[in-house]
């Protein structure tokens, strides 16, 4: 009976141990959720490059833009209290700053009529990141829809990507 007793004991006991998970809290780090980007930007884009984009003007780069992502930077809200400590400390944080360097501080406005996708490196200092929006733009006297991509706190509009086609995904653009 006693064997019994210490049996359950210890089968308790390594379920509480093992089945209970210390779950890191998603405002670790300074992560409060994930931003959903709005559902008619997602997709693949392609434009030519800028210079104010730090890109060569001659060449074509591509934007993918995912539900909780963009180019594969992970779109979260943060805590910009402790972002910017981590950012005003490097040394001490490094290892911080390395895990989440796929982290991105995403938020959404509305600026002149245009709804904006703004992202932010997850421990920058400054700057105001790069933002994606929705426009109109006539392309041989058709209107179709383009992703403006600004930077600033305006934001300016350094270069315009257009929607690759569906039958076009499996091309590397």
């Amino acid at each position: 009976m006693k064997k019994k007793i210490i049996f359950t004991i210890a089968v308790f006991a390594s379920l509480f141990a093992f089945g209970y998970k210390d779950n890191v809290q998603a405002a670790s780090y300074g992560r409060i959720g994930h931003v959903v980007t709005p559902a008619n930007m997602r997709g693949k884009w392609v434009y030519k490059g800028s210079a104010l984009l730090g890109q060569k003007h001659d060449k074509l780069y591509k934007v993918r833009i995912g539900k909780h992502h963009v180019d594969g930077i992970k779109l979260y809200q943060a805590d910009l209290a402790k972002t910017s400590k981590y950012a005003r400390n490097y040394k001490k944080y490094h290892f911080i700053i390395d895990q989440t360097m796929t982290w991105g501080n995403a938020s959404i406005f509305n600026k002149d009529g245009i709804q904006w996708l703004n992202v932010n490196g997850w421990t920058a200092g400054a700057g105001n990141g790069t933002s994606y929006g929705l426009v109109q733009k006539k392309v041989n006297g058709q209107d179709v829809t383009a992703l403006a991509i600004g930077v600033g706190y305006k934001p300016f509009i350094a270069a315009y990507a257009y929607r690759v086609p569906s039958h076009h995904h499996d091309y590397d653009y």
